[in-house]
């Protein structure tokens, strides 16, 4: 049985993820699917130049890791552009952190940033992406903190919208779109939306509603065989891990 792999940090989510031929359908393209992780090695090593060595200490892992990383970027890279196939950015074994390094535009800044530097390791005061939000939706069969959450995100019967600040939360019923033929994702993630929410917590999401709630800056994170209260707590003490882009087809 294979060694499980540590999730490697990033320190940021671009804002496109697919990149295709032009003038060819969707249809009809294939697609390479590059992961977080591969896309973060070649951020820091190409675009802004960061020292092996210092790069795969970011990352939390091992050179020789990072290594095989930057080479499955480069191949897939390649693939997606001597072949015109269309490229997708998705997944990966990653926990995000923002706070590390500024938006790649600032490709310079970041050069002088890192320059001489030591590489910032947890515990030096950084703050993580998870557990941030004051208002988080979980995705609920009976709408009880003692319920356990519901694996659909777009079919979900209830959505308890807790207030960490208060200790207080609400239900919104969320049992109109459990038989929707479609949009059930998207119109759950609007209902997400509206609450005020920052981040979820659900079994699994669908390419729509993860765009959705992608755009809208909410954080995904996932909970499976735990109670609402339960799925709070590990929130809270950043034990869930944070999906980077849907895990299921649409109209799961």
């Amino acid at each position: 049985m294979p060694r499980p792999t540590c999730r490697r940090n990033i320190g940021f989510l671009p804002h496109v993820t697919y990149f295709k031929p032009a003038g060819i359908r969707m249809g009809e393209l294939a697609e390479v699917i590059l992961q977080h992780d591969e896309l973060e090695a070649v951020r820091l090593k190409d675009h802004l130049g960061i020292p092996q060595e210092e790069a795969a200490k970011q990352m939390n892992v091992s050179q020789p890791t990072f290594h095989r990383l930057i080479l499955s970027a480069h191949e897939k890279m390649a693939d997606a552009v001597v072949n015109g196939k269309a490229l997708r950015i998705e997944g990966g074994n990653v926990t995000i952190d923002n706070s590390q390094i500024p938006p790649c535009g600032w490709r310079q800044m970041c050069r002088r940033r890192w320059k001489g530097r030591a590489v910032p390791q947890k515990g030096d005061g950084l703050v993580t992406g998870q557990g941030g939000a004051m208002k988080i939706a979980i995705t609920s069969v009976d709408g009880t903190l003692e319920g356990v959450v519901d694996e659909r995100f777009g079919r979900s019967r209830k959505l308890i919208v807790y207030d960490r600040e208060k200790k207080e939360h609400t239900v919104i019923d969320n049992a109109i779109n459990m038989g929707a033929a479609q949009g059930a994702g998207i119109q759950s993630a609007q209902n997400v939306i509206n609450s005020g929410a920052k981040a979820v917590v659900s079994g699994h999401l669908g390419p729509n509603a993860f765009r959705v709630l992608q755009a809208a800056g909410v954080d995904v994170y996932v909970a499976s065989n735990m109670t609402a209260a339960q799925a709070i707590q590990a929130y809270e003490q950043g034990k869930l891990a944070q999906l980077t882009g849907p895990d299921v087809s649409g109209h799961w």
